[in-house]
């Protein structure tokens, strides 16, 4: 079962964090910001109506995917300050920010070694309240942060990690840009997919990825294309913490697991870069002479899973999985394939095909053959 996370999500539900603060009255916060999302979104003006009164303190000095370096800086400050509460409030690299904090605060000065999986996290007993901004990584329902050492990509895991309180407001989503709100629902689709299939996946991740990805296939094209559709904004930021919800379970697999190289070493958004792999990885599931070796639940345990999915993502039974794919990404303005989005050597595409993060790939039923990796690679 899952840890259950006080949750408040509604349109204007942001104003929920006024009844929440009774809880902490005179406690000192962190607030937790991205640098421009925080304004755009219209939180700003927002929260610091709420948190008057309050003694809070603001940490926005950090880049996407966060640097271990920027969340030192960020339990540097929260000491400093004696914090006793942490609001979060942004996208995925904001929640994960103020995971890290939370995760380094009691032994800073073991820092690198928690974030390489050296050291358990020792839990600082800080609530922490999630509110996204962006309706995609689902990271403030998940247990977990991802953290670049050196270039290199790591994830901290604990479960004091996972948020105390989450508000769900899909005021807070719609002011995102055509492109930004593009990456994100790719993220929170790709993510219950791939929940859905994981190794991990559980009756419970199942029922969440499969109610997630049903109301994004439902919501996302008018909350990408239409920013007056309230009601599909608010359907989105559920969907993404549903996701979240799944991945918490189950984690991510294959597509995830090759992402991080082209978001890394290309800078290509990291719903994008999901998608890069995904379309194809999903065609050689569906084929009906796969194997999926790594699932002990059987064969027609991992064929019921595709069936389903592509009865909820409607794909027919005549249609092509990979040119459906491409027209869905194409219809929101994301551009489909490898070769469409960078100019690659084939040295550089085999390097990224030997890129992937092996705790996800594993977590992929299938084992692909050299063949398949060459075809999805474009190599």
């Amino acid at each position: 079962m899952t840890e259950q996370i006080e949750t408040f999500k509604g349109l204007g539900s942001l104003t929920a964090l006024t009844t929440i603060l009774t809880s902490y009255s005179n406690c000192k916060i962190l607030v937790v910001t991205g640098k421009q999302s925080f304004g755009l979104s219209g939180a700003s003006v927002a929260l610091k109506e709420i948190l008057k009164g309050y003694q809070a303190i603001y940490f926005s000095d950090f880049e996407v995917n966060p640097k271990l370096d920027d969340a030192i800086n960020g339990v540097k400050l929260a000491l400093d300050h004696k914090v006793e509460l942490i609001i979060a409030i942004g996208g995925g690299s904001v929640l994960d920010m103020a995971k890290l904090i939370k995760a380094f605060y009691c032994e800073p000065g073991y820092s690198t070694q928690i974030a390489k999986g050296e050291r358990a996290v020792v839990d600082c007993n800080i609530p922490m309240i999630a509110i996204p901004t962006t309706a995609g990584s689902g990271s403030e329902a998940t247990h977990f942060a991802v953290v670049y050492v050196d270039n290199k990509k790591y994830s901290v895991a604990d479960n004091c990690l996972l948020p105390t309180r989450v508000i769900l407001d899909g005021q807070l989503v719609s002011s995102a840009s055509q492109s930004q709100k593009a990456y994100n629902v790719l993220d929170a689709i790709s993510q219950a997919i791939e929940s859905a299939w994981a190794v991990g996946a559980t009756q419970e991740s199942q029922d969440l990825a499969f109610q997630s990805l049903k109301i994004s296939i439902e919501s996302f094209q008018r909350y990408v294309k239409d920013r007056t559709a309230v009601d599909a904004a608010q359907s989105m930021i559920e969907a993404a913490y549903l996701a979240g919800k799944a991945i918490n379970i189950s984690k991510t697999t294959s597509a995830h697991a090759w992402s991080y190289g082209f978001s890394s070493l290309y800078d290509i958004p990291h719903g994008h870069a999901v998608w890069l792999t995904l379309p194809k990885i999903f065609q050689i599931h569906n084929d009906i002479e796969t194997r999926a070796e790594r699932e002990s639940r059987g064969q027609q345990y991992f064929r019921d899973t595709i069936s389903k999915l592509r009865d909820v993502i409607g794909i027919g039974t005549d249609t092509e999985v990979v040119p459906f794919f491409n027209q869905m990404l194409n219809s929101i303005g994301v551009v489909a394939g490898i070769a469409d989005n960078l100019d690659l050597s084939s040295g550089q595409k085999i390097a990224l095909s030997n890129s992937a993060n092996n705790d996800r790939m594993t977590n992929n039923p299938v084992i692909f053959s050299d063949v398949q990796i060459k075809w999805i690679f474009e190599i």
